[in-house]
C-alpha cells in the first residue's frame, strides 16, 4: 500500500531507523511518517477518515465536531501509535515536536484528495495586515493586576432557548448571537473573570457585569453536559486564592467602544476602583493582543467545532461544513453554551503558556503573588459595598401632596413604611442607588450620607426581577398600545407572553426573552447565595429620628452666605486616549 496522498508514482521509502533529535543535534527524519504508516496501515486509514471528515458537511441529523483542530488530531495520532506498540524511543516520540509538522502536512495532502467534491469548502482569503498602524503605547506589567485588558467578542454560533408553551411542552427558538466579555491579567495571562451579554450589542451595564465578575468571587455554574468538566488545576484566580478578591488594578486597557467610554463606566473604574484607564484605538486588535489571541483560541478549540457555527467570516468553510439548516434540535442551547464558556475559560487558565515560561496562568499567579515584593491592594469594605454590580445613583425628590410620601423612579412609585410616616420630608432630596439588572429594590440616602433604607415599588413591579432597560421597554410598549395589564397582573409576565408570540419569527424577540430569563435566574442565584447588597429590609427603622430628619430638611433649605473664597476642586481625567 502506498501511503502517499500526493499522486506521485512512487513515494520515497525510508529504511533506516530515526534517531532522537535534540537542540544540539538535528535528526534526519525524512520519510519517517511514511515508514510508520507502512508498518501500521490502521493508522493510515484513520488519518484518511479524519481528513475526509474535516471537509465533509454535516449530514441530516448528524452530530459531531466540525473541522477538528490539528492539535487534537495529533494527540489522538500519538495515542494510536502507543496502542500499536510504538515505544517512547521511536519516532514520533523521540522528536522534539512529536512529528507534528509531518502529521499536519500529510493530513492536508489527504484533504486535497476530497476537497473538490465539496465546492466552497476551501479556506477564505487571508486578511492583509501590511498597512496596519503601529501598536499603541505599551504598558509595562511587572506585577499581577498592574495591567489588565478588556474586550468583547461576538460568539460565531447559532444559539437556541427553550420556551414553554401553554400546553406544558417546550418550543426551541433561535436567538441572536451573544457576546462574551473577558478581563485578562497581562502579567500572568490569567483570565480574571467574564460575563455573557445577550443582544445585538453590549452596553455599559454588561460592561459593569464583566468588571464585577473579575473582582468578586465567581458564581457557581452547574455542569449538566455529560463529560464536561474543569480539568485538574483549572479555575479562576479569585476562586483558588480567595485573598485576591476585590484586588484593585493599576491600569485598565480597552478600546474606544461607546459602552466603555460612557461616563458611568469611567466613573466606576476611576472613582470606585481608583484605576487608570487607557482607551486604545477602535478597530486595532493588536492594541489588545492578549484578548484577541484568547478569543481566537476559544473559537478554534470550542465554538467553531460545534454544529451550527457561523465561522469567522462569510467565506469560512466551517460555515458550510456545520450548516444544520432548520434542525434547531442540533443547535446548542443557551444554558449549554454558558457551561461550555465557563469550562473553556477555566481550563485555559490551567494550560501551559510560553509567555509565562511554560507555566499555566494560575501557576504564574500563585508564584508571583507569593513573592515578598508583591503588595496586596484589596479594596476596603466600604468600597466593596459601593462596588456591588457597580451600582448607579441618581438624585430624586420626595413627593406626596395628598398621598403618602414616595419617590418616582422610572415611571413607578417607590416607598416604604419608614418614608410613608414622614410627610415632613416631602420636597426634600434623596440620593438613590440601584442595581441596573434588578430594580425591585433601591437604596435611599439623604444628601448628607444618612441612610433612609430600602424602598420598594408598587406590588405589580415587586414580584418578578427585571432590569431598568426592560421596564423602560415595557412602559414604552404600553404607551404604544401594544401591551396592557390589570391591577393584579404582573407586567413582566405580560411582556414575556407578548415576546413569546413574536419569537417564532423574530430572533430579536427571542433574545429579549433570553435576557429576561437570565435576569430572573441571576437575581434568584444572588438571593440563594446571599449576594444581595441590600442587607436591610424594606421595613427597616430609619437611621435618623424625626427630629434629625427635620433638621436635615431645614438644613438643606438654608443657603449659608460665603464669608471667604473657597477653593475650587480640580477634576483629574484618569483616562488616556489614543
Amino acid at each position: 500500500m502506498n501511503p502517499s496522498c500526493s499522486g506521485h508514482p512512487k513515494a520515497y521509502t525510508r529504511v533506516e531507523a530515526i534517531r532522537s533529535s535534540s537542540k544540539l543535534v538535528a535528526s534526519s527524519a525524512a520519510g519517517a511518517l511514511q515508514q510508520l504508516l507502512r508498518k501500521f496501515p490502521a493508522i493510515l486509514d484513520w488519518i484518511r477518515r479524519e481528513a475526509k471528515n474535516r471537509i465533509t458537511p454535516l449530514k441530516k441529523g448528524e452530530m459531531r465536531q466540525v473541522r477538528r483542530p490539528t492539535s487534537d488530531l495529533h494527540n489522538e495520532f500519538l495515542n494510536k501509535c502507543r496502542a500499536e506498540g510504538v515505544t517512547e524511543f521511536e519516532w514520533p516520540f523521540n522528536q522534539d515536536y512529536r512529528g507534528y509538522r509531518s502529521f499536519v502536512t500529510f493530513l492536508k495532502k489527504c484533504e486535497s484528495e476530497y476537497i473538490d467534491r465539496y465546492p466552497g469548502i476551501r479556506d477564505g482569503p487571508v486578511p492583509d495586515r501590511e498597512h496596519e498602524r503601529p501598536d499603541a503605547w505599551p504598558l509595562l506589567a511587572l506585577q499581577p493586576f498592574a495591567v489588565v485588558q478588556f474586550d468583547g467578542h461576538k460568539v460565531d454560533l447559532r444559539v437556541t432557548i427553550s420556551i414553554p408553551d401553554p400546553f406544558g411542552m417546550e418550543t426551541l427558538i433561535e436567538i441572536g448571537r451573544i457576546w462574551i466579555l473577558v478581563v485578562t491579567d497581562v502579567r500572568t495571562r490569567a483570565i480574571l473573570g467574564y460575563s455573557i451579554a445577550l443582544g445585538a450589542e453590549y452596553n455599559k451595564d454588561d460592561f459593569a457585569e464583566a468588571v464585577q465578575a473579575s473582582l468578586a468571587p465567581h458564581r457557581r455554574v452547574e455542569l449538566t453536559i455529560p463529560g464536561l468538566k474543569v480539568k485538574e488545576g483549572g479555575g479562576f484566580p479569585i476562586d483558588l486564592q480567595p485573598e485576591l478578591a476585590y484586588h484593585r488594578w493599576n491600569w485598565f486597557q480597552f478600546d474606544e467602544a461607546k459602552a466603555h467610554l460612557a461616563n458611568d463606566s469611567l466613573d466606576r473604574l476611576n472613582k470606585v476602583l481608583g484605576t487608570w484607564t487607557i482607551a486604545g484605538r477602535l478597530g486595532e486588535p493588536n492594541d489588545r493582543a492578549y484578548e484577541e489571541r484568547l478569543f481566537g483560541i476559544l473559537e478554534e478549540n470550542g465554538f467553531h467545532r460545534i454544529p451550527g457555527t457561523l465561522g469567522s467570516n462569510p467565506k469560512d468553510p466551517r460555515r458550510k461544513l456545520a450548516d444544520v439548516g432548520n434542525e434547531l434540535d442540533r443547535v446548542i442551547k443557551l444554558n449549554e453554551l454558558e457551561q461550555l464558556i465557563y469550562v473553556l475559560l477555566a481550563n485555559r487558565n490551567a494550560e501551559p503558556q510560553s509567555g509565562v515560561g511554560g507555566r499555566s496562568a494560575l501557576e504564574a499567579m500563585r508564584y508571583l503573588t507569593s513573592k515578598s515584593d508583591f503588595l496586596l491592594q484589596t479594596l476596603p469594605h466600604t468600597k466593596r459595598h459601593q462596588l456591588f454590580l457597580l451600582r448607579e445613583s441618581v438624585e430624586v425628590t420626595i413627593r406626596g401632596a395628598k398621598s403618602v410620601a414616595h419617590i418616582n423612579f422610572e415611571g413607578v412609585r417607590y416607598t416604604s413604611d419608614t418614608l410613608a410616616r414622614k410627610p415632613e420630608l416631602i420636597g426634600s432630596k434623596l440620593r438613590i442607588y440601584y442595581i441596573a439588572r434588578d430594580i425591585r429594590k433601591i437604596h435611599a440616602f439623604f444628601l448628607d450620607g444618612g441612610e433612609l433604607g430600602i424602598l420598594v415599588p408598587s406590588k405589580q413591579w415587586r414580584t418578578t426581577p427585571h432590569s431598568i432597560r426592560q421596564r423602560q421597554e415595557i412602559l414604552r410598549l404600553k404607551r404604544l398600545g401594544r401591551i396592557s395589564w390589570g391591577a393584579q397582573d404582573d407586567p413582566i409576565e405580560k411582556y414575556i407572553l407578548m415576546r413569546r408570540n413574536e419569537a417564532k419569527h423574530n430572533k430579536r424577540a427571542a433574545s429579549k426573552i433570553a435576557q429576561t430569563k437570565a435576569n430572573i435566574a441571576m437575581a434568584n442565584a444572588d438571593a440563594a447565595e446571599n449576594l444581595s447588597p441590600f442587607a436591610s429590609s424594606a421595613n427597616a427603622e430609619p437611621v435618623h429620628s424625626t427630629q434629625e430628619a427635620d433638621a436635615i430638611s431645614a438644613e438643606s433649605k438654608r443657603k449659608p452666605a460665603k464669608t471667604e473664597v473657597e477653593p475650587t476642586p480640580v477634576a483629574v481625567n484618569r483616562t488616556i486616549f489614543f
